[in-house]
């Protein structure tokens, strides 16, 4: 059968190979994996961004969907004909994780979703919501996961209840969705008003252009009256004290990603005054993620899915989801050159100032 196996880091280290079919025992489900989506984390483990701990060769991507084709021995969570999508976390179950539960996730330790056919323990997949394609299934491990955990597991959302959602990006999507099918009030940010309208017609009640409105934070916090109940903390350390002026007396801040840093330079004064409940979001357990899909099938939701590409050409899905980063170097010459050794440059492309990074960025 066909896989895609990353030999090294970089883009150019993918590499279409042949491996043997496996075969399901004892507990064991064989799936014939239909689709794969893209999540940032992927690009940065195939880049070197993310783990320099990484045992070559590796089939990458944590997500994807497929119909069950054989069962082993015992099994009883599925049978075949299933649609099926394997978890992030194949041995978090329920509850908080233990150490050793969280050790082993997809597409790292757990060799990915980048093949034709892979054998599961059946404890590691879970069903597809009957209405989705497997594209569509294959979105919601990680991305869907991280933004039900936000909303449901560590915050509580009720009908009615306020969320702020940083981004038009697949966690900030999947988080609009599963946040007015739980009946709460969506503010969304963006830079691009194009991406605004996109939000405002899949259900969103508020959007805010937070280049044109640099305290966002203090007009969410007036658009709900008295502060949101929940911000999905995309951003990171630069966006922080914004979501803090955002949240009501009590509410939750879901820090999920870093795109805007990781250094917290934030004075602790207004976390006491605010009362502010901090969760570090890492996606989530079978449990949450069974519980996510029921709402999924309940509510008949599709995700929003940017572009679809072949197996082969599963390189140019990493660059798109990944590539909209751009190094600003000037006219600085040698700084060029010293990086240009590195080959770093067929990931991230060089900018001599910020016109042409923004040309590079929309291209």
């Amino acid at each position: 059968m066909k896989a895609i196996q990353l030999s090294g880091f970089g883009l150019d280290q993918l590499q279409v190979v042949e491996i043997d079919l496996p075969e399901a025992g004892p507990g064991e489900v064989l799936v014939k994996l239909e689709a794969a989506s893209v999540n940032p984390r992927d690009y940065q483990i195939i880049t070197g961004g993310f783990t320099p701990n990484v045992e070559f060769p590796l089939i990458p991507l944590s997500d994807g969907a497929g119909k069950v084709v054989a069962v082993g021995e015992g099994v009883s969570r599925v049978a075949v004909g299933d649609l099926v999508t394997p978890l992030f976390f194949p041995n978090w179950i329920s509850g908080e994780a233990l150490a050793d539960e969280r050790k082993l996730s997809g597409g790292l330790e757990v060799p990915g979703t980048l093949r034709e056919y892979a054998v599961y323990p059946e404890h590691a997949i879970s069903k597809a919501a009957e209405h989705l394609t497997a594209e569509e299934a294959a979105c919601y491990p990680c991305a869907g996961l991280t933004a039900w955990t936000s909303l449901v597991t560590r915050s509580g959302i009720q009908p009615g209840d306020s969320v702020l959602l940083q981004g038009t990006g697949g966690v900030a999507l999947m988080g609009l969705q599963l946040a007015k099918a739980l009946g709460a009030r969506v503010i969304i940010l963006s830079s691009s008003d194009e991406r605004l309208a996109q939000a405002k017609e899949l259900g969103a009640d508020h959007c805010i252009n937070y280049q044109e409105q640099p305290e966002w934070g203090r007009m969410a916090f007036e658009i709900a009256g008295h502060g949101v109940d929940a911000v999905l903390e995309i951003g990171g350390a630069g966006t922080l004290e914004n979501s803090l002026a955002a949240i009501r007396h009590g509410g939750h801040i879901n820090i999920i990603g870093y795109m805007a840093g990781v250094e917290m330079g934030i004075t602790v004064f207004p976390l006491i005054i605010k009362g502010a409940q901090f969760h570090g979001i890492g996606t989530g357990n079978r449990d949450d993620y069974e519980a996510m899909m029921e709402c999924v099938a309940e509510h008949t939701l599709r995700p929003v899915i940017a572009a679809r590409y072949p197996m082969a050409e599963s390189a140019r899905a990493l660059e798109r989801r990944g590539g909209r980063m751009v190094l600003l170097l000037g006219d600085n010459e040698a700084v060029k050159t010293t990086l240009g050794t590195t080959g770093i440059a067929s990931v991230i492309p060089f900018a001599a100032d910020e016109a042409e990074a923004r040309h590079l960025l929309a291209a």
